[in-house]
């Protein structure tokens, strides 16, 4: 008897069994199935790349489920590698950049790291379970009480069902970044491992504000109107000065050769505790070999040491009102991943370039680090900097303009469970001190046209900071009650104003809701602030208008990442009211425009109702009340959009997905418009997902639109794309996993846009220099781009 049990065993045994996934035609031959039968397991194989699940078998044609159970002892299905899951992850990932509350890109690129470096959950902490995607304090508090009250995951299984408290989201936000055990406990340990990533753009010249034509249009103004600029108390040596500058800017705009960006990172881990990475960048329209070039040692978790990192990196506190070097600032965002980590990004603008430590002795955590990189500014003719800027292309007259040190510390302690203080409360105190190798000075006359009609008067311009020395502090803090998160920041600038934000979050199985609140004085300046916002310090002002400007390359002030001083209440929620019913968001923000008092809101809800299981429709309403303050009388704006979508699963896990929008504003009628009360748009777009195998997928997408003068958007498989003008477009992303350890995705789009020119008639007319009138006319730009990446592992 103890016989057949081992002959039983060993019979169903891997190592007796036929990896069906790897198997040869020959080997398939072998199986208990005829000649025909084994050519079509062989070609689903070929075609498809793998079996996922034994019972995929059944796809194939002569396989009965009797067949199946016939097959079932002599063939297994292995686990997918942790390259394969790893390499599918990176581009699921960069999908999240496609999304209106997207992470953004530095927060996209962390996640895609700790991808390779899975976080043992059994002994993870609060922080660093909530550096994972859409992990909320709520779940991370969850799961390290649930270890500290003696529980252990061995499993995906036991995280989704052992674990009380923890939301399907915080699962699935946590499933692909754990292991369940030591790295030395598993065959993954390796002296010598990382990923190495090539990425090819073509040139965004949407991303380019100012064209030739308007250097040239400025450089004429300079000449022609110099009374003018005499007249309003500039020297001869500063119009001078303007003159060379916009010359240069304009020579360097007209020779531009390089129409793609091409980016090199390379990130390797040595043993347990030491990496290293670089980043080599060649910019849009930068002639030089290498544009950028970046890179960082770090060394983590040795005694009181979590983290010793030297060479370029990010750092998060709080949130985000003290200090978050992130070089983009995503509207309504406020979930942030918080803390120390190597910056292999395009940072050009924000970057840190020194070292940093970050210790952890029982309770408590001390973080320093110290600073000395470049920064881009625009250049006073007195040798002072007006403002930092970051533009596109980075003209030579802004780059690298001074340098900027910046030292600081972070003291925290874990108050968990000390009295009646429940598992995950913290609290923290932050300093920050920032020199400039330049003195700031942010002089309005060195930037506006002379005798325009509309100065800089904003006071989120005028009363910016001046001179060479900043300082700031801050504390933070959190802590969890049941289901309920609270969290808040205060911050002070020494000789300035101060900024506060508080947030709340609650979170059941079927509703989640969020609560924020947020406060930033006018005199509150410090260009590290990334926090809650619905608009940038410098939006709607006259530095959007190229042509009221002295240097029209000074319009890129207006996507500087620093929020404007504003306060306001913003609630969101997301509610499943039954299987077939859900609001997968819904928001409302009321704000203030401090500088002004200016009062504004913003609503927006998407419900999805899925009818039948394979179709679900997503109805969004937005509605945008919005004033625009001016020094005599402002203006405002109604804005609506609908939009209805279709999502449609398919077979084989493939989705189609249609999207009608309509567009409305209503305007305060002024001259720009003709007098129009209103402006409005449409578009539509499908888009098709397709898996040719497991390891091949595609993804089609074709656009029309009409905008009416309205600026419109639309997401494609990884990004965001604006659109102007009337026009169509399509695209095609390819995603190939060749190996194991090799990913490439390949991109191509086309796009056709025409702008009309309507209206030139009235109002006076618009003549050419020559006196004859300017007639109605159309005109088109036609744009063809490339994307290329390239992802190994090893």
């Amino acid at each position: 008897m103890l016989l057949v049990l081992v002959w039983i065993f060993n019979l169903w045994t891997a190592d007796n069994q036929l990896d069906i996934n790897r198997a040869s035609r020959a080997e398939i031959g072998q199986l208990p199935v005829d000649s025909l039968t084994a050519d079509r397991i062989y070609e689903y194989l070929q075609l498809y790349g793998r079996f996922n699940s034994i019972y995929d078998l059944l796809k194939v044609p002569g396989i009965t489920p009797e067949k199946l159970d016939e097959l079932k002892p002599v063939i297994y299905i292995r686990p997918r590698s942790w390259e394969e899951r790893a390499t599918e992850n990176i581009q699921r990932i960069q999908r999240r950049l496609a999304a209106e509350d997207s992470p953004g890109r530095a927060v996209v690129e962390e996640w895609q790291d700790l991808l390779l470096d899975p976080l043992n959950i059994n002994r993870a902490t609060v922080d660093e379970l909530l550096l994972l995607e859409n992990v909320s304090l709520v779940d991370a508090v969850a799961v390290v009480n649930f270890i500290r009250q003696g529980g252990r995951i061995t499993s995906r299984r036991d995280l989704a069902s052992q674990v009380p408290g923890l939301s399907a989201y915080g699962y699935r936000g946590m499933r692909n970044y754990v292991t369940f055990q030591d790295r030395a406990d598993t065959a993954r340990v390796r002296i010598w491992s990382g990923n190495y990533r090539l990425k090819y753009e073509s040139g965004q010249d949407w991303e380019v504000l100012t064209s030739t034509e308007e250097f040239t249009a400025a450089l004429n103004s300079l000449v022609q109107d110099s009374i003018r600029f005499r007249e309003a108390g500039f020297t001869e040596s500063e119009l001078a000065f303007y003159r060379d500058r916009l010359s240069q800017e304009l020579d360097f705009r007209k020779n531009m050769g390089n129409t793609g960006i091409m980016r090199h990172r390379l990130r390797a881990r040595i043993g347990e505790q030491i990496r290293a990475g670089g980043f080599v960048e060649q910019n849009l329209y930068e002639k030089a070999g290498f544009s950028g070039v970046r890179g960082c040692v770090t060394v983590d978790k040795i005694g009181p040491v979590r983290r010793l990192l030297v060479g370029d990196y990010r750092l998060t506190l709080g949130q985000g009102l003290l200090i978050d070097n992130n070089f983009e600032l995503m509207a309504r965002t406020h979930k942030r991943t918080a803390g120390l980590f190597a910056d292999l990004t395009e940072n050009s603008g924000f970057g840190l370039r020194g070292a940093a430590v970050d210790l952890k002795l029982n309770r408590f955590g001390l973080l320093g680090f110290y600073s000395l990189a470049k920064r881009d500014g625009i250049l006073n003719p007195d040798s002072t900097v007006n403002w930092y800027i970051l533009s596109t292309p980075r003209y030579p007259t802004f780059k690298n303009l001074f340098s900027q040190t910046d030292a600081g510390a972070s003291w925290s302690a874990d108050l968990s469970q000390l009295g009646f203080l429940p598992l995950g409360t913290r609290l923290g105190v932050n300093g920050l001190f920032s020199r400039t190798s330049r003195s700031l000075q942010p002089a309005a006359r060195y930037v506006e046209l002379p005798g325009d009609a509309e100065i800089i008067d904003d006071p989120n311009w005028a009363r910016l900071d001046t001179g060479r020395t900043r300082l700031f502090y801050s504390a933070d803090f959190r802590t969890v009650i049941n289901n309920f998160a609270l969290e808040g920041e205060v911050a002070h600038q020494h000789r300035g104003g101060s900024a506060y934000l508080l947030k709340g979050y609650l979170q059941h199985d079927l509703l989640n809701l969020t609560v924020l609140y947020r406060h930033y004085d006018v005199s509150y300046v410090n260009p590290y602030n990334r926090g809650f916002c619905e608009e940038l310090r410098f939006e709607d002002t006259p530095l959007e208008k190229p042509y009221r400007l002295i240097d029209p390359a000074y319009a890129a002030l207006q996507n500087f990442p620093m929020p404007k001083a504003e306060q306001g209440f913003f609630a969101e929620m997301r509610y499943q009211i039954s299987r077939q019913i859900t609001f997968t968001r819904a928001y409302l923000d009321v704000w203030r425009n401090l500088a002004y008092g200016a009062d504004n809101f913003r609503f927006q809800a998407e419900m999805e109702y899925r009818p039948v299981f394979p179709l679900r429709l997503r109805f969004r309403q937005k509605v945008q009340l919005k004033e625009r303050p001016r020094l005599v009388l402002g203006t405002g704006s109604l804005s609506m959009e609908s939009s209805l979508r279709a999502l449609v699963s398919l077979s084989n896990w493939d989705y189609l997905t249609g999207e009608l929008r309509y567009s409305r504003t209503r305007l305060t009628p002024t001259m720009k418009y003709d007098d129009r009360a209103s402006i409005e748009g449409d578009f539509l777009l499908v888009q098709w997902e397709h898996n040719f195998s497991d390891d091949f997928q595609g993804e089609l997408g074709i656009a029309g639109w009409r905008s009416g003068g309205m600026s419109n958007w639309m997401f494609e498989d990884n990004g965001i794309d604006f659109v102007d003008g009337d026009g169509c477009k399509w695209y095609l992303a390819l995603t190939n996993r060749l190996t194991d350890n090799l990913l490439v995705y390949l991109k191509f789009r086309q796009k056709l846009s025409i702008f009309p020119h309507t209206g030139l008639s009235g109002n006076g007319g618009v003549h050419y220099p020559e006196g004859m009138p300017v007639r109605d006319f159309m005109s088109q730009s036609r744009r063809f781009d490339i994307w290329l990446q390239i992802d190994f592992l090893w």
